[in-house]
């Protein structure tokens, strides 16, 4: 009779001092094909460039809260204008070039809170639960490095990250 595991992933969690070591690791991870998260106590360039994809998913948010001021902001004008119908100069009821202000501020003003709006929900602020794998060393005086791999796997990676100079490997059972 067989028995099923239930945990036939492994979670790896490397601690590094050093940022050539970790880009090493990084780059090999990366060539594998293996998603990871990285924990570093300070902004490093040379991790941003490995790690991150060359494109924020905040930018996003921004065009939608712009698209969405401008058409609230011409919206609301001509709306109130057809409501409340004033005629001044001879100039039609609904006339676009006195609407450009208003649709201008609300496309700020919607664009620029949308951007922090997705900033927090990218960034996932504010964090409710602790990362994966993370550790308090990972904010102080470490470089942190975290991926799940298969079982028959763990020892090709761990044999990889001690050739990166990892200080402290953990493997744990992953969820």
């Amino acid at each position: 009779m067989s028995t099923i595991r239930s945990f036939d992933n492994r979670l790896v969690i490397a601690s590094f001092s050093y940022v050539d070591d970790l880009l090493k690791a990084i780059d090999f991870l990366k060539s594998k094909g293996i998603d990871f998260k990285v924990y570093t106590p300070c902004p490093v360039p040379e991790i941003q460039e490995s790690v991150e994809n060359g494109w924020s998913g905040v930018r996003v948010f921004t065009f939608l809260g712009a698209v969405l001021g401008l058409v609230a902001g011409f919206a609301l004008a001509i709306l109130t204008s057809l409501d409340w119908p004033l005629r001044t100069s001879a100039k039609e009821i609904v006339s676009i070039p006195g609407f450009v202000v208003v649709g201008y501020e609300l496309t700020i003003l919607l664009g620029g809170l949308a951007t922090l709006f997705g900033l927090f929900v990218l960034a996932k602020v504010p964090v409710i639960f602790r990362p994966v794998g993370y550790r308090e060393e990972f904010s102080s005086d470490r470089f942190g490095l975290v991926f799940k791999c298969l079982d028959e796997e763990v020892k090709f990676f761990l044999g990889r990250l001690r050739d990166c100079n990892a200080e402290d490997i953990e493997v744990r059972d992953s969820f």
